[in-house]
């Protein structure tokens, strides 16, 4: 997320074909795409001697890279996301539209208490929000997360704070040209990467040298979060990365910072550019054990990348803004259609009337008589924890989760059909055809987007805590 002052000066940069939005059916999967996946499926199908030593070479070498998480591999399928140029497209031209529509709204409501309150900001997220930031941007780095559709793609969240997995994805994408599968399907369908991690580092660079004033060539870089978390070896990839090109990085815990003379140091090195990847919740559990990273922040000599602003894009209930005539009503055109295609309605759970398509409600009573229509999630929270879907309860699990979600601040989103994608995986040492959910979410790091992260599982929720695999996307070249 940025500024709309430097979004209007990069925004003839990029190509609109608002037919698109407006005219033509969006196509994830046109007549060439479907063709490539059924031609990849069926090299997996034919020739399952060698399918099985592309899946043991792709876990082998995943243990090799630290490409895990925890102690698992991300990727147990031999055939990547496969994307077509046109809706790589698409898809940049929604990501610019919406995130254009939430600085606009930033711009003209978040000053306001009741705002701050619709979105679900703490009195102690408030007080952090507050501190002056030579960073301009709200989100440095973010990442869209969706849902592939039958004939689209819809938001469910913005990851705003401390996106993951741009690393993991980057190393993928080297091991894939490695198995024979590949190799083979190449021959017929060219493709190409976008790689996450280097569009991350240059967004970060850029942010640091345009907004902050940062003047090293080469800044000492330090990944700050917990370091017992099932993501820790992503950290190690990033650090490796970094090496490559000449720069310094430390991985430390946030409570071991030190402030001196308003820097902050980690493993005894100065820090240029604290890249933040713990959460604010995470950061007000330790608080009091964490007063060198605050005092740093205060101090603003170290630029923390994302900065605690990043918080108000973060909560699910900025979608709420979104689909709210209330906030929407300053939006442009273009702007509302994209969120009426990609947006799903989402409102914070409380007792109040509001519209909903072309009605008033009585948003509790509603919901608690229409569970099939509905999915409650936690305003701040990852991993799907707490999500509950209503098709899924009983009546009288549903009426449960809605006390707890009004009690607990939720918030509640209509449900999307998720379109379910064939891929051929192997359990019980047999290859079958799966359908498979697939998460689409695009890295965000300005007004660009910067490849995709995406997630399959079998499941509800296509998330690697919750079981899911990550494995890289690859752009068909020429559709």
């Amino acid at each position: 997320m940025g500024n709309l002052e430097e979004d209007d000066r990069q925004s003839h940069r990029l190509r609109f074909d608002l037919r698109i939005l407006h005219h033509e059916p969006y196509l994830m999967f046109n007549t060439k795409a479907f063709e490539a996946i059924q031609y990849y499926n069926g090299l997996i199908r034919d020739n399952i001697d060698r399918s099985d030593d592309d899946l043991n070479h792709l876990l082998k070498r995943q243990r090799q890279e630290n490409i895990l998480f925890g102690d698992r591999p991300l990727s147990l399928s031999i055939r990547p996301t496969l994307l077509t140029e046109k809706a790589y497209s698409e898809l940049q031209d929604a990501v610019y539209l919406i995130r254009q529509a939430v600085l606009k709204i930033a711009d003209h409501f978040l000053d306001r208490e009741s705002v701050l309150s619709e979105l679900g900001i703490t009195p102690a997220e408030r007080e952090l929000i507050k501190i002056p930031t030579n960073v301009i941007r709200l989100s440095a780095t973010a990442r869209f997360d969706a849902f592939m559709t039958d004939d689209s793609f819809r938001f469910m969240e913005i990851n705003g704070e401390s996106p993951a997995g741009a690393a993991y994805l980057s190393k993928l994408s080297v091991l894939y040209p490695e198995l024979e599968t590949f190799q083979q399907f190449i021959k017929k369908f060219p493709v190409r990467f976008v790689d996450p991690l280097q569009h991350l580092i240059q967004g970060l660079m850029r942010v640091y040298r345009e907004e902050f004033g940062g003047t090293e060539i080469k800044p000492v870089f330090a990944i700050v979060d917990k370091l017992n978390i099932p993501t820790r070896h992503e950290f190690t990839l990033i650090q490796q990365y970094l090496k490559a090109k000449g720069m310094e990085c430390v991985i430390t815990d946030p409570r071991k910072l030190e402030l001196r003379d308003g820097w902050l140091y980690g493993e005894g090195k100065r820090i240029d550019i604290l890249y933040r990847r713990l959460l604010t919740n995470d950061y007000f559990e330790m608080e009091d054990e964490c007063q060198a990273l605050l005092g740093g922040y205060k101090a603003q000599k170290t630029c923390f990348l994302n900065t605690f602003r990043s918080n108000l894009v973060h909560k699910k209930s900025i979608f709420s803004l979104l689909t709210d005539r209330d906030y929407n009503c300053i939006l442009s055109t273009s702007q509302l259609e994209a969120i009426r295609k990609h947006i799903p309605w989402t409102r914070k759970l409380t007792y109040r009337k509001t519209r909903f398509g072309k009605r008033v409600i009585d948003l509790v009573d509603y919901v608690t008589r229409n569970k099939d229509e509905f999915v409650l999630k936690p305003n701040d929270s990852y991993g799907g924890k707490g999500v509950s879907i209503g098709e899924e309860l009983t009546e009288s699990e549903w009426e449960d989760a809605v006390r707890l979600a009004v009690l607990e601040g939720f918030v509640v989103q209509e449900v999307v059909r998720v379109k379910r994608e064939a891929f051929y995986l192997r359990k019980n040492d047999e290859w079958k055809s799966y359908p498979t959910l697939v998460d689409l979410a695009p890295y965000l790091n300005g007004p660009l987007i910067g490849g995709c992260l995406t997630r399959t599982t079998a499941h509800r929720l296509a998330n690697v805590t919750s079981g899911g695999g990550s494995i890289p996307m690859f752009i068909l070249r020429h559709t």
